[in-house]
């Protein structure tokens, strides 16, 4: 099991780029995962000096998945509006282009949008998703080897991708290799029976991880087992990055908490990496 340790630059909510870089190098993070919410306004330059000067590469690219806003906005790959669906197919299709380029493994979504719950799992949205993420796979191996990870979120922000076992099926529907999945374990632990069956069943789809604690606090502050989860991910010989995400309490939209003031978002940084390095070193 080889691990990257990484760190969502968004848990600082809007600073400037350079700051969570700085930030993050501090507390030994192997690389950040960076959030991109408008590739037209990621300044790439910035982003490669930034890498480069701090030491620090980016794993993995978070989208910004706005599933309930205004239909201008709206991100959505089974939206009934055929124009949201190709806007959110080029969107993706930029950060994965974007990710290429700065040498990340993989762009990571949810399929239907944060705080969409109204989408739900039907055989008709199943199909819309599937046809999507072959586009987007096909889209990946053109772009050079980069990988496509769905990610389930929870029934209170999301209806349509709830559990691994959910993201199996679609992955089994869509048989592309440049498409897997992820877990966020502060969602596992409102949807899975366990989390430890949830990372063996998935196997080698697994290829990322968020990690927060179940109340969404940095690992320890809550009720998550961590060396199981762990031992789990011994267990499939997991050699992705788990990036840490503790973020404030929020609603069913989570990116409402991007303006919120976030003095304890340097504290979760330090406390998540040293409990993690303890686990995986004791296990």
């Amino acid at each position: 099991m080889k691990i990257t340790y990484a760190i969502s630059n968004w848990i600082y909510g809007t600073e400037p780029l350079e700051k969570a870089f700085q930030r993050l190098q501090k507390y030994g993070y192997d690389a950040i995962e960076l959030m991109v919410e408008d590739p037209a306004k990621l300044e790439m330059a910035k982003v490669k000096a930034y890498m480069k000067s701090y030491k620090m590469p980016v794993s993995s690219i978070c989208t910004k998945m706005t599933g309930a806003a205004d239909k201008e906005h709206k991100r959505n790959l089974i939206d009934k509006d055929p124009a949201v669906r190709q806007q959110t197919l080029a969107y993706l299709k930029s950060c994965m282009t974007i990710g290429e380029e700065l040498g990340a493994k993989l762009v990571l979504s949810v399929p239907s949008g944060v705080a969409n719950v109204t989408d739900g799992w039907s055989e008709e949205n199943q199909t819309a998703c599937v046809q999507a993420l072959k586009e987007l796979g096909d889209h990946a191996k053109k772009t050079g080897k980069i990988l496509f990870a769905i990610e389930p979120i929870n029934r209170y922000e999301n209806a349509f991708l709830l559990r691994g076992e959910q993201a199996l099926v679609l992955i089994k529907k869509v048989n592309h290799p440049q498409i897997k999945m992820m877990l966020d374990f502060f969602h596992c632990n409102i949807e899975e029976n366990n989390n430890g069956d949830a990372i063996r069943a998935a196997g080698k789809n697994l290829v990322h991880c968020h990690l927060a604690d179940s109340n969404r606090k940095s690992c320890g502050r809550g009720m998550t087992n961590w060396f199981e989860i762990m031992r789990a991910l011994k267990d499939i010989d997991f050699n992705g990055s788990l990036a840490c995400e503790p973020l404030p309490p929020t609603a069913a939209d989570v990116y409402a908490s991007q303006s919120s003031d976030r003095p304890e978002a340097d504290q979760y940084a330090d406390e998540c990496i040293k409990y993690l390095r303890f686990i995986q070193g004791v296990i």
